[in-house]
């Protein structure tokens, strides 16, 4: 089974490495597409999202591994969210992650739910210390919750994944890497799903059902080569 990781981050925001760079690592480690989901807020966006969507076509052009232009909507007011997350997705990005309430940085009240309520993002990222009502507002909107790779950000992973299961909401694993070195592998990523505290069948559910459930949703079809 290919791996997916829907967070990642390039010099187009703030990561440590080009698309390329980081797709050839995806490549390396197995996955089965590269996303490119960088920083966007209310005054990037626009800029960003044309620069994240050509470096999906150069990825596809050099390395003939299927790349998906996304993004992650950060630092932005709860009440502005979907006005962001739905500009984003005008311009190209296919999928849309949200900077949840972390415990990583400084929560922002209200993100989580306003994210969860939104129609136009596929995950709420690093969501904290997640509350039942946003966790119930992702589960019937079709909002995965993201247990994080990201060191600070994946504090909460725990609750995150308890939260989920007792309400059934959908969970997904992201690297939120910043560097070829901390996408994910296989081995790693069993070894964090486990952490969480994931019962083996579920833990198999994140890995193997939540990527394509994702994808699925949008209508994204993976192809060598060619995303549509």
């Amino acid at each position: 089974m290919p791996l997916f990781d829907f967070h990642t981050h390039t010099t187009i925001s703030d990561g440590h490495a080009a698309p390329l760079v980081m797709a050839r690592r995806c490549l390396e480690n197995g996955y089965g597409a590269y996303v490119c989901s960088d920083h966007v807020d209310e005054a990037s966006v626009e800029r960003r999202v044309p620069e994240i969507v050509a470096a999906c076509r150069e990825v596809e052009r050099e390395l003939d591994l299927p790349a998906i232009p996304a993004v992650e909507v950060t630092r932005v007011a709860p009440e502005r969210v979907a006005v962001v997350a739905a500009r984003a997705r005008s311009l190209g990005a296919l999928l849309v992650v949200v900077h949840g309430e972390t415990l990583g940085d400084f929560p922002q009240p209200g993100l989580n739910l306003a994210a969860a309520r939104c129609p136009d993002v596929d995950i709420l990222g690093h969501p904290g210390l997640i509350s039942h009502e946003a966790a119930e507002a992702a589960r019937e909107n079709g909002i995965h919750l993201e247990i994080s790779a990201a060191g600070l950000h994946g504090l909460t992973n725990g609750h995150v994944a308890k939260v989920a299961v007792s309400l059934g909401a959908h969970l997904v694993l992201d690297s939120d890497a910043h560097r070829p070195e901390a996408l994910l592998t296989a081995q790693r990523a069993q070894s964090l799903l486990e952490g969480s505290g994931l019962e083996l069948e579920a833990a198999l559910r994140v890995a193997e059902s939540a990527p394509l459930r994702i994808l699925a949703r949008r209508g994204i079809v993976i192809s060598q080569g060619a995303t549509s």
